[in-house]
């Protein structure tokens, strides 16, 4: 007797993260896209903000799984990111339990921990602990890099590629702790198959454990770009009202000005303990 195939809506599948995980989660089950914009007729129109319900969608999809990849970085007063990230997202999972999805894999941040002080950080801690109501999976991943990276690492080889001069905080030994878009991906598609179940709505922090200097992650891009750079020396409460007062304006901007309290109040001890808990080995960033 054959089994059912699985069948696994996404979110945010045409973000940098969420394409590649619907790649992978492509190659072990039935993706289903959730998006503003269906490209076919096994996606569903969804967006954070709006207001309908797609329960009856999932359900007649046959949706026994939702990975929640998807988040708004155009929102940025912390009214707007509750009510679009936050709220959008508890919509979301009730929506999914209307339907009876019987798995949430929740795609949250190393940033997010008790205490964290940026709104990246606290929005996603808010959104964990709704998941978390329902038994779902809650991944933290690190610092995502690829070849085609897009997020902060992207931002950060764009900068490089752009500019010989490249903002530095502090000392510059701030720890970045990395994960490769093909094992993250590859280990969303393992949540999306049950191997992360016993977890038990533990936050799961996915990342090489060994630091990596910001100041020697710039110069290593810069290497690998085959540039030279020269870091400068900003002191971080300038640099956060600098793009505070961009984004206020609508400029683009290469970084959020959250990303600046984000890179300043880390968490102070990451916990890795899931590592060693389920067998998993992240490959460390080569340069």
């Amino acid at each position: 007797m054959t089994a059912a195939p699985q069948i696994c809506a996404i979110t945010g599948t045409t973000g940098y993260v969420g394409s590649r995980i619907a790649q992978a989660v492509a190659q072990r089950a039935q993706v289903v896209a959730l998006g503003r914009n269906p490209e076919n007729e096994s996606s569903i129109a969804w967006t954070l903000e709006g207001n309908g319900d797609i329960a009856p969608l999932l359900s007649q999809h046959r949706v026994c799984t939702l990975v929640h990849a998807a988040w708004d970085f155009r929102a940025v007063s912390p009214n707007e990111i509750w009510r679009v990230n936050v709220e959008g997202s508890m919509r979301l999972f009730r929506m999914a339990r209307q339907a009876g999805v019987r798995r949430i894999v929740f795609l949250s941040t190393i940033s997010a921990f008790a205490g964290a002080r940026s709104l990246y950080g606290r929005s996603k801690l808010e959104v964990e602990a709704a998941a978390a109501r329902l038994g779902g999976v809650i991944l933290r991943p690190g610092l995502v890099f690829g070849e085609s990276s897009g997020g902060v690492f992207g931002s950060m080889r764009r900068q490089v590629r752009n500019s010989r001069l490249v903002p530095l905080i502090g000392s510059g030994k701030a720890p970045q702790f990395l994960i490769p878009e093909e094992a993250l991906a590859a280990l969303v598609a393992d949540a999306v198959l049950g191997r992360f179940d016993s977890a038990g709505g533990r936050p799961l922090t996915l990342a090489n454990p060994t630091p990596y200097p910001f100041r020697e992650l710039i110069h290593s891009i810069a290497r690998a770009e085959n540039r030279h750079v020269t870091l400068l020396p900003v002191p971080w409460p300038l640099l956060y009202a600098g793009l505070r007062l961009g984004e206020k304006l609508g400029r683009r901007l290469p970084f959020r000005s959250d990303s600046v309290i984000s890179f300043i109040y880390q968490n102070p001890a990451p916990d890795f303990s899931a590592l060693q808990q389920f067998g998993i080995a992240v490959p460390a960033y080569a340069g």
